[in-house]
């Protein structure tokens, strides 16, 4: 047992080992949140895939719905770094947006967490704040992209920036669905991710 002089100071071994807690209770709520969805998920699903107590649980969370608040609030800052670094590295603006669209996609599990986060945002507003700033970061990283190409000469677009931006946006939208409702395997996965990217080509003027 952690003696209570040991990590008084911020920063110390206590504090590391709160939020080791934390965070691996609220990883085994994200895996979970996959399976039951946001309304039927039970603390005691939580405590038995983190392998603890209910009561360790709630001393870290007061009720179930903080708990899930705060493991979407995370996953929604986490998928939005992610999906500003999918396009570091990239050679030219046209890789740039390649790795962000089929990035987007690429995982069942992270679309599964992103569309379940803006199924609940509608029930429960406290949601919403994060949502909007995964989208906002989503529109800035493709428009950033977009302009850098515009600026190389790179791209020759066939509608504004900003058409691109919200129709590249909406089809990540309805393509993250088919990925987590379509159970057709690998092959369908790799069509919806020709779809996108040449969808993509056409519209930016990018070469095939």
């Amino acid at each position: 047992m952690v003696s209570p002089s040991v990590g008084a100071g911020a920063g110390g071994p206590r504090d590391d080992l709160v939020e080791e807690r934390r965070a691996a209770i609220m990883a085994a709520a994200e895996q979970l949140l996959a399976v039951h969805g946001f309304d039927a998920m039970r603390l005691r699903d939580v405590a038995q895939q983190a392998r603890v107590s209910i009561g360790l649980i709630q001393h870290y969370f007061n009720t179930r719905d903080e708990l899930l608040f705060e493991t979407m609030r995370t996953a929604s800052r986490r998928r939005a770094q992610q999906w500003v670094r999918l396009a570091t590295g990239a050679a030219n603006a046209g890789e740039k947006i390649t790795g962000l669209l089929e990035g987007a996609i690429s995982d069942p599990h992270r679309c599964v967490i992103w569309l379940e986060t803006c199924a609940a945002s509608t029930r429960h507003p406290e949601l919403r704040s994060d949502v909007q700033l995964t989208q906002q970061a989503w529109r800035e990283a493709i428009q950033a992209a977009i302009e850098e190409g515009l600026a190389t000469g790179e791209l020759a677009p066939v509608v504004p920036t900003d058409d691109l931006v919200l129709l590249l946006i909406s089809l990540i939208d309805g393509l993250m669905l088919a990925t987590v409702t379509e159970d057709n395997g690998d092959t369908s996965q790799a069509e919806r991710t020709r779809v996108l990217r040449e969808t993509a080509q056409r519209l930016l003027g990018m070469p095939g």
